[in-house]
């Protein structure tokens, strides 16, 4: 009866172990949609909407310039709370992109508090180097899906 229950055990565990490991995975494809439908795609829309009014308020005004680069620093930290980035091609101009978006923000949004304007252009400039690099996260995810 023992010899019975074990061996009853051992194969249901095998069982469920290989259905697990074969059955119930995700694709490095359908973990990337997932990310994007989970948040991904509008925290991408957010940063650009928002680093592109950092760049347009550039040509205005500097007093105008710390708001905007406080709401774009708000949206970096939305952002960061995003799981992983699951595309290996992707995943590094996303890092970039948000080094850039936080550093050149803060220095855009200090600066302008200061009214030390070579410094607030120098954040702005490091928020247009983000914007690129967000520009090649999206390219990058965009191929990762086609290729699925």
């Amino acid at each position: 009866m023992r010899v019975r229950a074990r061996l009853l055990t051992a194969v249901t565990t095998a069982a469920v172990t290989g259905a697990l490991l074969t059955g119930c995975g995700s694709t490095p494809a359908e973990e990337l949609e997932d990310w994007w439908s989970g948040g991904g795609e509008s925290r991408i829309k957010a940063l650009t909407d928002t680093a592109g009014r950092v760049n347009e308020v550039s040509m205005r005004p500097m007093d105008t310039w710390g708001t905007a680069c406080q709401e774009l620093l708000a949206e970096v930290a939305k952002a960061k709370k995003l799981d992983t980035l699951p595309s290996d091609n992707a995943r590094g101009f996303w890092k970039e992109a948000l080094t850039a978006f936080e550093h050149g923000g803060s220095e855009c949004a200090d600066g302008a508090g200061e009214k030390d304007q070579p410094r607030a252009s120098a954040g702005i400039r490091e928020v247009q180097t983000g914007i690129s690099r967000l520009a090649s996260t999206v390219s990058m995810i965009r191929n990762d899906l086609k290729a699925k």
